[in-house]
């Protein structure tokens, strides 16, 4: 069964703001979609990788392919993040079994997480890691809560999250209008159950500089 991964990291980062989108900017030694390209080069359940990029970073992005082998292929990513997808699909299509798809905003991927989710996607078709909330959720309109949500029942989703390639790439085309901005959703219309495996907190998206400050920490502190 053939894997490839799309890593969708065509986001020009409005909400972080500055001229160099965050997955461009450096955490250390190396750039944040860097961490994610290490894990995928170096686990054997990764056959391929497509990036999906900004346009204007063309000499970052061949530097970046050349550096890591199982990077295929690279093109510009779509408006939204639902286009960059469709694109990465469409590239894969009839060239892997299966699908890992990623956010390259999210640097803290394990090696480990990676090969529970290839496993788990056999039997349950598509999987995901997520952690369990631990605050108290409240659901609010315009400011104002309207009811609490039970907290052991509310899980905060992350990446990669892998399929079966033909499940996923139908999803798309069936709902071909739809701008998700989490890719599960694509299949659970679809009446599919996707298997969720408790994951770290670490494993959090660098969407503000207050994020970016914790990335360094942890990697700075060694943790990582």
């Amino acid at each position: 069964m053939k894997t490839c991964a799309i890593l969708c990291a065509a986001g020009k980062g409005t909400r972080f703001g500055g001229d160099t989108p965050k997955q461009f900017l450096f955490l250390k030694d190396k750039m944040v979609i860097e961490y994610s390209l290490e894990v995928f080069e170096k686990s054997h359940f990764i056959d391929g990788v497509v990036m999906l990029v900004p346009q204007g970073f063309e000499d970052i992005v061949k530097s970046l392919k050349e550096k890591y082998s199982k990077v295929i292929y690279w093109d510009y990513g779509g408006k939204e993040r639902a286009d960059t997808v469709k694109k990465g699909l469409e590239i894969l299509k009839n060239k892997c079994d299966i699908v890992a798809i990623h956010d390259a905003a999210r640097p803290f991927i394990t090696l480990q997480l990676i090969e529970k989710l290839v496993k788990e996607v056999e039997v349950h078709l598509a999987v995901a890691p997520g952690i369990l909330a631990k605050d108290t959720v409240k659901f609010v309109v315009d400011g104002h809560i309207q009811k609490t949500l039970p907290r052991f029942n509310i899980c905060l989703i992350q990446t990669p999250q892998v399929f079966k390639f033909d499940l996923i790439y139908k999803g798309y085309k069936m709902f071909k209008d739809e701008l998700f901005t989490d890719d599960l959703q694509y299949v659970e219309l679809m009446g599919i159950k996707p298997k969720i495996i408790e994951n770290s907190s670490v494993n959090f998206k660098i969407t503000t500089k207050e994020d970016l400050l914790i990335a360094e920490a942890i990697v700075e502190k060694g943790y990582w």
